[in-house]
C-alpha cells in the first residue's frame, strides 16, 4: 500500500513539479491495516511489523524529516482472538450417564510387552472441553480482507483444535460442510461479507484441495446465490512452505458477482515451472507462471467449460461394467 502511495505522490510530482512533503496530508499509515491473530506473541509481532514497515516508507519518502508525534501509537488494530469461533469461555465437559469428564488419547504412544510394536498409551488422556454462548466471530469492519489461515486439514482438526473445538465449530456453521478443511471457514465468511456489501473483495491463500469435490461445496454455495460473488483471480496449484514443510497451496481473489461486472474478465494462473532453492524466498523467484484472462472461473478454479456441472449420460448406463 505505501508502494502505490509512493506512485501516487510521485505522479502528483511529475504534474505540479513540486514534492508532497507535508507529513499532514492523509497518507497510508497503521491505523488502517486491522487484524485478528490467536496467539498473543503473533499479535504483539504483528502490530510491530506493520509500524517497521511504515517508519521504513517514512523515511524513504521524506529523508532525515521526523514523522509526527507521537511517532508509535497504541491503535489497538491487532485484536488477540479467535477469526472463526466467539465464546464466553470453555469448561471440561461431563458425560451426563458417566458423571465423569470426557477425555481422548493425547497422542503419547508406548512399546507393547508382547509385541514391541509402538501403540497408543491407554494412560495418556486429555479432556474434551464444552464451549460456552459459541458463535461465528464477527470480524472487524473494513475495506478487504485478505489472510492466510491455518492450514488445518478436516482430519487433523480434532487433532490439533480439540474435540470439542471441531464439535462446536461444525454445529454453528452448520451451512457449512462438515468434510472441508479449517481454511475454508475463512473463505465462507469473506464471501458472506462480500455479498452482503460489507467488504469489497477479498484474497486468501488456501490449502490447494479448496478445487477438489469435497471441499468446492463451499465455493459452489457462494456462485450460485440470488446474489452471488465472482472469482476474479486465481491460482490453483502454487508452492508453498508451512512451518517449513513444503506443502501445495491455491490463491483466489473474490467480489460481488453485479450485473453490469459479469463481462468483466478474470484472471487465471497456472504454474509452468518451478526450481528447488536454499530458502523458500528464492525458490518463490523461480516459478513461471502461464496466465490466463477469461470471463468465469469455476469452482474448480478452472475456465472454459464447467465440468463441474456435467452429468452422466442416462445413454451409456449398464453399456460397460
Amino acid at each position: 500500500m505505501k508502494q502505490l502511495e509512493s506512485e501516487v505522490l510521485k505522479r502528483l510530482e511529475d504534474i505540479t513539479g513540486q514534492a508532497q512533503l507535508r507529513l499532514d496530508i492523509d497518507q497510508v499509515n497503521p491505523s488502517q491495516f486491522l487484524g485478528i491473530e490467536i496467539n498473543p506473541r503473533a499479535a504483539a509481532i504483528a502490530d510491530l511489523v506493520i509500524w517497521i514497515g511504515y517508519l521504513q516508507w517514512h523515511f524513504r519518502r521524506f529523508g532525515d524529516l521526523p514523522p509526527v508525534e507521537p511517532v508509535l501509537r497504541e491503535y489497538h488494530n491487532i485484536e488477540c482472538r479467535d477469526a472463526v469461533l466467539a465464546y464466553d469461555g470453555k469448561e471440561e465437559d461431563v458425560d451426563p450417564a458417566t458423571g465423569q469428564v470426557r477425555t481422548r488419547w493425547g497422542g503419547r504412544k508406548m512399546r507393547h510387552l508382547v509385541t514391541g510394536e509402538e501403540v497408543p498409551d491407554p494412560s495418556d488422556q486429555i479432556p474434551i472441553y464444552r464451549y460456552l454462548n459459541p458463535r461465528p466471530a464477527v470480524w472487524p469492519e473494513a475495506d478487504y480482507v485478505v489472510s492466510n489461515p491455518p492450514f488445518i486439514g478436516n482430519a487433523w482438526m480434532r487433532e490439533r483444535l480439540g474435540d470439542g473445538y471441531a464439535e462446536t465449530l461444525r454445529k454453528i456453521y452448520s451451512n457449512v460442510s462438515e468434510t472441508v478443511d479449517y481454511v475454508m471457514y475463512w473463505w465462507h465468511k469473506s464471501a458472506e461479507l462480500v455479498r452482503s456489501k460489507s467488504i469489497r473483495k477479498f484474497g486468501l491463500i488456501t490449502t490447494n484441495s479448496i478445487h477438489q469435490v469435497w471441499q468446492r461445496k463451499v465455493i459452489e454455495f457462494h456462485l450460485l446465490q440470488k446474489q452471488p460473488i465472482r472469482i476474479t483471480f486465481a491460482i490453483p496449484d502454487h508452492p508453498w512452505v508451512d512451518d517449513g514443510a513444503a506443502v501445495r497451496i491455491s490463491m483466489t481473489v473474490a467480489e460481488l458477482a453485479y450485473s453490469d461486472n459479469l463481462a468483466s474478465m478474470s484472471l487465471l494462473g497456472e504454474v509452468l515451472t518451478e526450481e528447488d532453492a536454499a530458502i523458500p524466498e528464492e525458490k518463490a523467484e523461480t516459478v513461471t507462471i502461464r496466465w490466463k484472462t477469461t470471463t468465469k472461473i469455476f469452482s474448480n478454479l478452472r475456465s472454459g467449460v464447467d465440468l463441474t456441472s456435467a452429468t452422466k449420460l442416462k445413454s451409456n448406463s449398464f453399456i460397460s461394467w
